[in-house]
């Protein structure tokens, strides 16, 4: 039963990041009607940057989250300028090259800065590292902080889209761009915005889960895959899809490691995927519509 609950929390707090990256995966599609390949690399320089401003600099770990979000969306508004804006009416296979010449680009600069201090860095303890109890299951304070951030910014997007008129603008520009120019929604801000909060929404996931974890320049391709494939198995424009893919990924994850093998951690979540989109082809939450991917 210990050992149960430890991977349970485990699998949830690690599904709880994959959702976080899926997320802003999802932000950019509802905008753009595009899959962001860069989302990976977002997360990874974004958890360098806390590393510098945190640890180099000395700001305290509530400053260093708002900065690294503050960046994070710079990052990603600067992806929109220089990458996507001056072929967004291009096909899909020059707009996927765009961002992932991004990626590339963001993990060179990171080997440059951070890859000569050795493989990985580690991001000092925030909270106690000692686990406690939390309704029988052994937790990590950490862990909890991962989970409360997950479902915060959840809600936060949540009502973004349903109540804001930037929210609404960015999902009539991804149902029809051309209609939402001319009903006067301009577009290329809508697209900045989006590419901004996807990149936000990735510095956010990964100052939270820097305490615990590793960085090094290579981790962003992996965290895409595992956040793309929770994505796509919650629906491409369903957030609440996203986050219960990443948990059903996470917790697969983990068991599959804890039970079976460790050999199968990296292969278990894609069985997973595979089986639900035999019955759900357009994943948990999806529904039949056409889109760029």
């Amino acid at each position: 039963m210990i050992l149960f609950s430890y991977l349970l929390m485990s699998g949830v707090t690690t599904g709880a990041l994959y959702a976080l990256v899926a997320l802003g995966l999802v932000v950019v599609n509802k905008a753009t009607g595009v899959i962001n390949f860069a989302q990976g690399e977002f997360f990874m320089f974004s958890g360098f940057v806390a590393w510098v401003l945190h640890v180099q600099l000395g700001l305290n770990y509530a400053v260093t989250f708002l900065f690294t979000i503050a960046i994070g969306f710079g990052l990603g508004a600067l992806t929109d300028r220089i990458a996507f804006r001056p072929i967004a009416k291009a096909d899909v296979v020059s707009l996927v090259l765009a961002t992932v010449g991004i990626a590339f680009v963001l993990k060179g600069i990171a080997r440059v800065l951070w890859g000569g201090k050795g493989d990985y860095l580690s991001f000092p303890s925030i909270t106690s590292p000692d686990p406690i109890t939390v309704f029988g299951l052994m937790v990590i304070p950490q862990q909890l902080a991962v989970l409360a951030g997950t479902i915060v910014i959840l809600i936060l997007f949540a009502a973004f889209f349903r109540l804001t008129r930037a929210g609404k603008m960015m999902q009539a520009t991804a149902d029809n761009a051309k209609a939402a120019v001319l009903v006067g929604i301009q577009t290329d801000k809508i697209y900045t915005l989006a590419f901004g909060t996807g990149a936000a929404i990735a510095a956010a996931a990964a100052v939270l889960t820097a305490p615990i974890t590793l960085l090094y320049p290579d981790l962003g391709f992996p965290i895409f895959l595992k956040g793309f494939a929770a994505a796509v198995m919650g629906g491409l424009m369903s957030l609440p899809g996203a986050v219960l893919g990443g948990v059903i990924l996470g917790v697969a994850e983990s068991l599959a490691g804890g039970y079976i093998h460790s050999s199968v951690m990296e292969l278990s979540p894609f069985i997973v995927i595979m089986i639900v989109l035999v019955f759900r082809p357009n994943g948990l939450f999806g529904f039949q519509t056409s889109r760029r991917v």
